[in-house]
């Protein structure tokens, strides 16, 4: 009885210790920073800053977990009608329309917090991994925060952006000597090629990866280092196993070619969808961008630090990227934190657990998990700001009113259309537009817009009796002064115009 005694007391000692290093870990400073991203994250996406096209997601994943079918064709528009297209971010899509089904605008909204912290908490890992200093991670993560911030909109996307990140972090732990990392990525990648084009970035780390390790070279504050025959070879197999994974989608290898086609055969999207133009350089986050930049290479001058080459190489085609499209961002970001905690370590005391005080440490977490739970926005100010950005009322006066259609729309409010009224109100045009560049639908759209000299002509050849528009809106005016158009509704947001004439010349929207 007494050995039985004996026994239990250091059991329970042993199991005293796990759970007090635990606890310590959860709370302890470097915890604390990882919550002061997250408390920043949180001030940011408290107003649920939605895509336009975040409406037609939700939309398609509400469709394929009502009919357990993914769409092959068009079913929500009059000018692409029938028409193959692809859920190509379907994982993402039944994501947001569960988060939806589950909370409503709540639901989305907590959706979109949780992957924006996500993605934060990823990035100041990751940085962390770069330089082993919390201290410089949090401040190189902080530093990004309000460029990557731009890009925190509820859309599939914002998982690719933890995909890649999560990428980076297996590469740089493998890199690091752990070479069990890579064995999350074959999963991983058939995950993300059913939810953003954006896998094509995990193959190109992956790739630059492998030629850093072919050789060794140290030279003016770059290095390579070689890899050992076994690590080339296991790297090599794992990229193999990711691309093997890429036809296992609903539509086979359609998903893997997706991003090609968005790169060379969208010409028209690329050149007139905001988040694809190139950045403006009168802009504060080009400034910022710029300052970052410039600020680490004097320290660079100054210090004669050392860098892997795969990393300035990533850093400066992202650089590139960033300056041609604007939506490229966040990826300069992820790029650059790690590069400028490298550089703050060099005055940043790094963390001494010894010092630590745990219990100051797990009243601020709790006192922030408090906070989160208060300001939570309430159902009426997300459907506030909601009505701010997209036609709420304008919707409502369609439904309680007779408006003749077909009807041509703006293209930031298709989305917005698509999930309120289809398939019994069909658009002109939404957020997919790769569906309508290859119709000619776009093309026909900004000749619209643009105020072309054939933009009436165009409404006539669509049929079109109808015109939901930004009230002040180059088209509302040409409507405003064109005889046989008139404006039936109106307010802050959207603006409604019916044709009171007859002559028109319609045509097939498809020929």
């Amino acid at each position: 009885m007494a050995t039985e005694t004996s026994t239990i007391v250091p059991l329970q000692q042993e199991e005293a210790t796990v759970i007090g290093n635990l606890l310590r870990k959860c709370f302890s400073f470097p915890v604390v920073l990882g919550a002061a991203l997250v408390a920043a994250d949180f001030a940011a996406e408290r107003s649920l800053r939605l895509d336009p096209d975040t409406w037609w997601h939700i939309k398609y994943g509400d469709m394929i977990l009502s009919t357990g079918h993914w769409p092959t064709v068009d079913h929500w528009s009059f000018t692409a009608h029938g028409m193959p297209v692809l859920a190509y971010e379907w994982v993402g899509e039944i994501l947001t329309a569960l988060a939806y089904r589950f909370g409503g605008l709540r639901g989305i909204d907590l959706l979109l917090f949780i992957l924006s912290s996500a993605v934060v908490l990823l990035l100041y890992y990751y940085t962390w991994l770069r330089c082993r200093n919390s201290k410089a991670a949090f401040v190189g993560t902080l530093f990004v925060f309000p460029m990557a911030a731009l890009c925190f909109t509820l859309r599939p996307q914002m998982l690719g952006y933890s995909f890649l990140l999560i990428t980076l972090i297996a590469l740089e732990r493998f890199r690091q000597g752990d070479q069990r990392s890579l064995w999350v990525l074959p999963p991983l990648f058939l995950i993300w090629v059913n939810t953003h084009g954006s896998f094509v970035l995990g193959f190109m780390a992956m790739g630059l990866y492998w030629l850093g390790g072919l050789v060794d070279i140290s030279a003016d504050g770059l290095q390579t280092r070689r890899w050992r025959p076994d690590q080339r070879i296991r790297l090599e197999l794992i990229a193999l196993l990711c691309l093997a994974v890429l036809p296992i989608t609903p539509y086979g290898t359609q998903l893997a070619v997706i991003p090609i086609k968005y790169a060379f055969s969208l010409p028209l999207n690329l050149a007139h969808i905001e988040e694809w133009k190139p950045m403006d350089t009168g802009l504060w986050p080009a400034k910022l961008l710029l300052i970052l930049l410039f600020s680490w290479v004097v320290a660079q001058l100054a210090f004669r630090m050392r860098y892997e080459i795969v990393d300035i190489v990533l850093l400066f085609l992202m650089t590139y990227l960033t300056f041609v499209h604007f939506r490229f961002v966040i990826f300069y970001a992820m790029f650059f934190a790690p590069i400028v905690a490298s550089v703050l370590a060099r005055w940043i005391r790094p963390y001494d657990p010894a010092i630590d005080k745990h219990i100051i440490n797990a009243v601020l977490i709790l006192a922030a998990l408090g906070v989160f739970a208060w300001y939570l926005p309430s159902r009426a100010k997300l459907e506030k700001n909601i009505a701010k950005n997209y036609p709420v009322q304008a919707v409502q006066y369609m439904r309680e009113h007779p408006v003749p259609g077909p009807m041509f729309n703006n293209y930031g409010f298709g989305g917005y259309l698509v999930w309120s009224m289809a398939p019994e109100h069909k658009v002109f045009i939404d957020g997919r537009g790769d569906l309508y560049e290859e119709t000619g639908v776009f093309a026909d759209y900004m000749n619209v817009v643009d105020i072309k000299p054939s933009a009436l002509a165009v409404l006539r050849a669509y049929g079109i009796r109808s015109c939901l528009v930004p009230p002040n809106d180059p088209v509302a005016a040409l409507l405003s002064a064109t005889p046989g158009w008139k404006r039936v509704y109106s307010d802050a947001v959207a603006a409604i115009y019916v044709r009171t004439t007859d002559d028109l010349t319609h045509r097939n929207p498809s020929e």
